[in-house]
């Protein structure tokens, strides 16, 4: 069989990440492995590739090569999770995390169970797109308005707005942390112009990583966490994790040891031998 592998990523990202594209391409290559770049809807056209890197944030990517038993970099269930901000409140509430207290964003304004200002995200949104703040019902409903709510989540605020921990986990393990604070907005995303610089961690905020990962089983993700009330907060789960802030902060190859951690992850599997 030949060595040829799948990096899946959404057409409108990939002049956006060429850099990160480029430097997984070379790495597989100089292990003999050449890298595919496909969008989602082109992926199926590759037969039976070695493995799957999907940072479409499509689920039905990975999931349709693990039917297949091919292995994908992360699993369907950590893309479909780390893709739907309702379903990532609703696994950090069953595994007893802390979180802002959150509802369907077609909830009734009388039935929200915490007070304005409150926050407003798209299911799928990512990189701070898709986030409001409402100061009141008024501004609830003007943000609401013209869009379909059911894609929507509504969320208390934290007392800290503006700066938050994103952890970097490869194989279960954080790698690094990087605190980011915003210049002014209450996002603190470093694509939307905020600062950012390493962080050290405490155990129990490697604990928060640990149970999610001990329930996801994922590849490399990153974990947000914002404050409140004076302690530490599980915001996001970000499945297709951005490394800009770990290449500015730190000198961490996170894609260098995502192909190291990706061989070794195939070196046993019947496809290596």
């Amino acid at each position: 069989m030949d060595n040829y592998a799948l990096l899946v990523y959404a057409k409108e990202d990939i002049e956006k990440n060429r850099w990160f594209i480029d430097r997984l391409t070379s790495l597989f290559k100089e292990r003999g492995v050449d890298l595919l770049l496909k969008t989602p809807e082109d992926a199926e056209e590759v037969a039976d590739p070695f493995f799957v890197i999907n940072r479409s944030r499509d689920h039905l990517v990975s999931k349709s090569f693990e039917e297949k038993g091919i292995r994908s970099f992360n699993n369907s269930e950590t893309v479909r999770i780390g893709n739907d901000k309702l379903a990532e409140y609703g696994l950090f509430k069953k595994l007893g995390l802390p979180v802002m207290e959150t509802v369907p964003g077609d909830t009734a304004p009388k039935d929200i169970p915490f007070s304005f200002p409150l926050v407003v995200k798209e299911r799928a949104g990512h990189g701070g797109s898709g986030v409001f703040m409402a100061e009141d019902e008024a501004e609830l409903s003007r943000i609401l308005e013209g869009r379909d709510p059911s894609k929507y989540i509504i969320q208390e605020m934290c007392d800290e707005p503006g700066t938050d921990t994103r952890l970097y986990i490869l194989g279960g393990k954080v790698i690094s942390a990087i605190k980011r604070t915003s210049g002014g907005d209450f996002r603190s995303n470093f694509s939307l112009g905020g600062s950012a610089e390493a962080e050290e961690i405490d155990e129990e905020t490697k604990a928060f990583a640990r149970i999610v990962c001990d329930e996801l089983d994922p590849d490399y993700i990153g974990l947000d966490l914002i404050r409140h009330k004076g302690g530490r907060t599980v915001n996001e789960i970000e499945d297709a994790a951005g490394a800009r802030m770990l290449y500015a902060n730190t000198d961490i190859d996170i894609a260098d040891l995502f192909v190291r951690y990706i061989m070794k992850k195939l070196s046993k599997t019947p496809k290596m031998g």
